[in-house]
């Protein structure tokens, strides 16, 4: 992280706690993660950081919460203080292998959106190919999707192929959506009720799409904090910066002020 934007966060964070203690209803936070490992490409997170970062969650007195159980709360205004849902996208085989385990020892439930073509062990995501199959490019097979789900981890969709939704005719993206959520209720014999848009990218008609699609609710890379009038189809979440320090501002809400940086990046479609 930059050094400004760090100082821009810490400027920010004692105005952040205030309006939160000011505020008269809890409100949720998402927080994501890709995958675990040893690369500075900001998409991994070394499990050293990760375990810190869970150990912030701790020391901030966080509610974890299962996604769809925070998202109930969340629309009936009945949240608790400090609640937090963890995700990740992807599917990559290190949280399963690695993230998993250690949430599971802590008591910690999370969510993972799984690309459901790409749960057969032969493919990697574009950004991956030029590096090969490596332990940080490999992604879970079904069989252990299904068994980690088997184990309390709660699966979502991260659509069938992991296009970029906007680029899509509105029959693509409802074949993208729908397709991979039969996939997945298929594999886990369980409903598939939340789905995470692909690299962020939606717009209201594609919101429209996930809800006709049968998802309760749908999360977005939109920064900031969730107040109960939130569009469950449009969920802001923030992805965990590495320091744990950047984590527990993140948690107050000192770096919600990205939002209006990260709408443009979010907007527009990934070249790999």
């Amino acid at each position: 992280m930059r050094t400004l934007t760090r100082t821009a966060g810490a400027i920010a964070t004692p105005v952040a706690r205030w309006t939160r203690a000011t505020c008269r209803t809890s409100t949720l936070t998402l927080l994501g993660w890709h995958r675990i490992g040893d690369a500075a490409d900001g998409l991994t997170t070394s499990f050293d950081d990760f375990r810190g970062q869970l150990d912030v969650l701790t020391d901030w007195d966080a509610v974890v919460l299962p996604l769809d159980e925070a998202v109930e709360l969340l629309a009936a205004d009945r949240l608790p203080p400090r609640a937090v849902a963890l995700t990740f996208d992807d599917g990559y085989a290190s949280v399963l292998e690695l993230a998993w385990p250690e949430l599971q020892e802590r008591g910690l439930p999370a969510t993972l959106f799984a690309v459901s073509d790409f749960l057969h062990g032969d493919r990697l995501f574009p950004w991956d190919e030029r590096h090969g199959t490596t332990e940080l490019t490999r992604l879970a097979t079904a069989a252990q999707v299904r068994d980690a789900a088997d184990d309390g981890l709660d699966i979502g969709s991260h659509t069938r192929t992991h296009r970029w939704l906007p680029s899509l005719t509105a029959a693509e993206v409802a074949e993208e959506l729908r397709s991979s959520r039969t996939a997945l209720e298929d594999l886990l014999q369980r409903p598939i009720r939340t789905c995470a848009y692909p690299m962020g990218g939606y717009h209201r008609a594609i919101r429209d799409l996930t809800g006709e699609a049968g998802y309760a609710a749908a999360i977005t890379c939109d920064r900031g904090r969730n107040r109960p009038h939130q569009d469950r189809l449009a969920l802001r979440r923030s992805f965990a910066f590495d320091d744990p320090a950047d984590v527990r501002r993140q948690l107050d809400g000192g770096y919600t002020w990205m939002r209006a940086i990260e709408d443009r990046r979010y907007r527009r479609e990934p070249q790999w």
